[in-house]
């Protein structure tokens, strides 16, 4: 394959000048404001003041430090009694990666709890109460039906793969948006209880989600039982989304043919 030839610094920045001056052109700007963009100090002054927005556009406005982190996850702890150690919160602390590139894109935990199908049903149990507390009893609802136990919830990678665990994870919020359907997407990178947990730790984000994100977000690494036997067995999946009317967040299930591109299926980052 041929490689193409890299692009000169300064065509790029004529092609940045005239592409900003003829979408200016469409919105009213005379030749005397062209001529102002074009002069060497004033394009300079463009292109920084372009870089700067493009950047900005793919900033996280929900971006915190370990620090931040490290001490809200020790707030749910110390309210939850989960048990973690001085010595996982030093491990955490030296092992941290650096915040991920990406708007969508977040540095968060997997916090397991227990082995097996019973520790699939407790790490879903623990982190839905620390939803409700931090969401408080007015400001988060779970539908009736949603029923942890064996036989009903489900490891997508199989719950022999589930085994106590605390460690740093990077997510992106903000993918599989365009699909066929949610079975289609998803995969071993899918998010399970790892969607729970930013759900509770980024609470302001959950909150604008129908202004920054789509309207809802599937855990994926999850599959949900409803009717127990025959065709539709094990065909839904759980989702987070927000209602902005009652200002409640809301843990539910919904068929995995759906395809809403509303709603994104988010997945483990390398």
């Amino acid at each position: 394959m041929v490689k193409p030839k890299p692009v000169p610094f300064k065509k790029m920045q004529s092609d940045l000048v005239a592409s900003t001056v003829a979408r200016l052109s469409d919105a009213g700007m005379n030749s005397e404001h062209a001529d102002w963009v074009r002069s060497k100090e004033n394009a300079a002054l463009v292109i920084r003041f372009i870089s700067k927005q493009r950047t900005l556009s793919l900033r996280n406005l929900y971006a915190t430090s370990v620090e931040s982190q490290l001490a809200d996850l020790r707030r749910a702890n110390n309210e939850e009694k989960w048990g973690i150690t001085e010595e996982d919160f030093a491990r955490l602390a030296a092992t941290a990666p650096a915040w991920p590139q990406g708007k969508q894109a977040y540095r968060s935990f997997r916090i397991r709890f227990g082995e097996g199908s019973e520790g699939v049903r407790l790490t879903f149990e623990r982190h839905l109460a620390r939803i409700k507390a931090v969401f408080g009893e007015n400001g988060s609802s779970r539908w009736e039906g949603l029923d942890s136990a064996k036989g009903h919830l489900r490891l997508l990678n199989g719950d022999d793969s589930h085994r106590p665990v605390i460690e740093w994870v990077i997510v992106d919020l903000g993918t599989h948006c365009k699909r066929n359907c949610v079975a289609d997407v998803r995969s071993k990178k899918s998010l399970a209880d790892e969607l729970l947990v930013v759900t509770w730790m980024f609470p302001d984000m959950i909150r604008a989600i129908p202004s920054v994100l789509s309207p809802g977000l599937f855990a994926a690494g999850y599959e949900f039982n409803l009717y127990r036997y025959g065709d539709t067995a094990w065909r839904h999946v759980v989702f987070v989304n927000f209602y902005y009317v009652d200002r409640r967040v809301y843990v539910g299930i919904e068929d995995n043919n759906s395809d809403d591109s509303r709603y994104a299926v988010p997945v483990l980052l390398p």
